[in-house]
């Protein structure tokens, strides 16, 4: 039976999203981050993080730094990250980077975990290593549930 006190909003662009099947979902546009809840899309949101090669990317393009700006305006900001420490402290090895190209690879573990460090201690935005996909999308519920409680108590309470 499916929790029916809240919606989760996944955004139109997730092209292989996760599947909530604790929770009532719907597919919507949202100007910040891959999920939130409907009704509170400007105080939640959870931006998800496939891979340490998407992460290495990400961070060095200019529209990282747009999407950390929009994260500044929601309240509870998460980054889910479907890989461990591990894998970035090993990267590029288990990653999709040819090994003929790792010589090339100009981001280091210790640059991707500045990043990451900078994350929580600069912008306030909590990070959660974990691990693979099935884990992320179970601990998104969770995390849902507990903030559509925890919001709609500020709300009430005012």
């Amino acid at each position: 039976m499916k929790n029916e006190d809240f919606r989760i909003v996944v955004d139109t662009r997730e092209q292989q999203p996760w599947a909530f099947q604790d929770y009532m979902s719907t597919v919507a546009k949202l100007d910040t981050g891959d999920y939130s809840i409907e009704g509170f899309e400007n105080l939640i949101c959870i931006e998800r993080k496939k891979s340490v090669s998407e992460f290495a990317n990400n961070i060095t393009e200019s529209r990282f730094k747009d999407v950390i700006a929009r994260l500044k305006d929601i309240k509870y900001p998460f980054f889910l990250l479907e890989f461990s420490v591990e894998d970035i402290l090993k990267y590029p090895v288990g990653s999709n980077v040819p090994k003929r190209m790792w010589s090339k690879i100009r981001i280091s573990p210790a640059f991707i975990m500045k990043n990451i460090l900078d994350l929580e201690l600069k912008h306030n935005i909590k990070v959660i290593f974990c691990g693979d996909p099935m884990s992320a999308s179970k601990l998104a519920g969770m995390i849902f549930k507990r903030m559509y409680y925890h919001i709609s108590k500020e709300l009430t309470d005012g």
